[in-house]
């Protein structure tokens, strides 16, 4: 016989729950770090940050891999950061522009 109680719907999984526990220590020491986070994308496992903070980070060795993505007017630039993918956008300038050739 079929029980009247419902049950309640089990969500988050143990995969799911370290992933979000993960993500959000990275998010934390990041901003910790003074980065300003400008979107947050858990789903994709994706912080965008800015240009500045993005640039300081790779000078102070805390990321790793680097893809640069370019488009019409500007580069996206993705690397990872404590298993968290980091993207940040850097416009083309008109001197970059000089030096492709």
């Amino acid at each position: 016989m079929a029980t009247t109680e419902p049950r309640p719907m089990k969500v988050l999984t143990p995969a799911l729950a370290t992933s979000l526990r993960d993500f959000n220590a990275a998010a934390r020491h990041l901003q910790a770090k003074g980065v300003r986070l400008l979107q947050i994308d858990p789903t994709e496992n994706r912080l965008v940050i800015s240009p500045e903070d993005g640039e300081r980070l790779q000078r102070e060795r805390l990321t790793e891999g680097y893809q640069r993505h370019a488009s019409a007017g500007s580069d996206r630039i993705t690397v990872l950061f404590e298993g968290v993918t980091l993207e940040w956008r850097r416009p083309i300038s008109y001197r970059d522009l000089q030096t492709i050739h």
